[in-house]
């Protein structure tokens, strides 16, 4: 069976919401500090949590000290009050703790883990856990800031990624990240969520990401970001007639209505109707124009066909083939051909990755097939999700309600939706 979950994230880069400016005088130290604190707090463990194997070596803690890491931690909550870790460890545990040299390989049984849960859960372990987690980050966001990183929001990004997986790789991360935009100073919130997405560790975790980076820039203190989509109609509930207030797909007819990429006739939307090759191209044009110019600036021509200069603007722009250009756009257009089509509406930049969708793992689409790839691209960007086992269903035709959802997500990524997609 494929294994489908999903989780309504904010996914990378925001293409419709505008992020709010810095602050006027930026965060203190400290606030950048506690902000990382807050994050790791929420996401990682309690003062008593134990994963008695975590690749290896047991984790401990608030924040989820690994191996030797664990180990010195353990060990100073020993020495802040012996004669209570001696009778809560057990004399062999505890003995352990003051005399080993290193526990790269220790993992615990139940009772071990017990034991030492209760010792962290002690005042002593929370005052340590507190003071060991605050020095622990300060760390981290120092060799952010030593890298060259100014950004705040930037920095607490950094840190969750070094709790995550040391230095090596936050600066692997941020290297990446710089290099594409040309030094670590430059680096924003989205360019490294973009480079941690795709590094090879880091992006086996792209809920976590997606999370970090949400909670990131919500914190509202990187810079704005190009706004490419902006809402310029305005949709009023009864607006169509057979769109009712409390369909699955009505908020997001609002959406595409209000970011212009799409109308309705009569005071009709059509949800149900089939959406035809010709409505994809129109759909597929807009999207573009707009993230490139700003505007839809398409003028029709008096007597021609209504879809001609949306046809001809996505020929020329190459977002289409010939054998589109062509064909009888008035037929529907399959499932396959949308996402062909919508696919290359946006450049790659704008469709990053935010979800882990596996080679061939959606169960019937082959990256082998022509419109394959464009299938995949949108899966892993979170614009298509596909039926409860990540079913696409390519020959099928898509309703004008489907395609409203698809049109939503293009333009404003808090529609996307972060998940993973297995293979069997």
């Amino acid at each position: 069976m494929k294994k489908l979950t999903a989780a309504l994230l904010t996914c990378v880069l925001f293409l419709g919401v505008l992020v709010p400016a810095a602050l006027a005088a930026g965060p203190t130290d400290r606030e950048v500090i506690d902000a990382a604190l807050e994050f790791l707090y929420a996401h990682e463990g309690n003062y008593g949590s134990i994963n008695k194997n975590d690749n290896g070596a047991l984790s401990v803690g608030k924040i989820q000290w690994h191996a030797d890491r664990a180990l010195s931690l353990i060990r100073s909550v020993v020495n802040s009050n012996p004669g209570s870790a001696q009778n809560i460890l057990g004399e062999d545990l505890y003995q352990e703790v003051l005399t080993a040299e290193s526990w790269a390989t220790r993992v615990v049984d139940q009772e071990e883990a017990a034991a030492l849960s209760a010792l962290l859960s002690t005042a002593e372990g929370k005052a340590a856990q507190d003071s060991l987690a605050a020095s622990d980050i300060g760390g981290y966001i120092k060799r952010g800031k030593n890298l060259g990183i100014t950004d705040p929001a930037v920095l607490v990004y950094f840190a969750d990624l070094e709790n995550q997986g040391g230095y090596g790789m936050s600066r692997r991360v941020a290297s990446a990240a710089a290099e594409t935009v040309g030094s670590f100073g430059a680096i924003t919130l989205s360019d490294l969520h973009q480079a941690a997405l795709a590094d090879s560790v880091a992006g086996k975790y792209p809920i976590r990401r997606g999370e970090a980076y949400v909670y990131c820039r919500n914190l509202g203190w990187s810079a704005p970001v190009q706004v490419h989509f902006r809402k310029t109609a305005v949709y009023t509930q009864g607006q169509f007639s057979d769109v009712a207030t409390n369909q699955w797909y009505t908020g997001n007819v609002a959406a595409a209505v209000e970011f212009g990429l799409m109308k309705g006739d009569s005071g009709l939307f059509r949800p149900t109707g089939s959406v035809t090759i010709a409505e994809a191209v129109t759909l597929a044009a807009r999207i573009h124009s707009i993230y490139e110019t700003g505007k839809d600036s398409f003028a029709q021509s008096s007597g021609g066909k209504w879809y001609q200069v949306y046809l001809d603007y996505a020929y020329q722009k190459g977002l289409i083939s010939r054998s589109y250009y062509t064909c009888n756009v008035n037929q529907k257009a399959t499932r396959a051909q949308f996402a062909e089509i919508l696919s290359k509406a946006l450049p790659d930049e704008a469709l990053p990755a935010c979800s882990t969708v596996a080679d061939n793992a959606i169960p019937d689409v082959s990256l082998s097939q022509s419109w394959g790839p464009a299938v995949y691209k949108l899966y892993r960007a979170g614009i298509l999700t596909g039926d409860l086992d990540g079913s696409f269903r390519p020959k099928d035709s898509i309703t004008r309600a489907e395609a409203a959802v698809i049109a939503a997500r293009m333009a404003d990524t808090d529609n996307r939706v972060v998940f993973t997609l297995n293979r069997g």
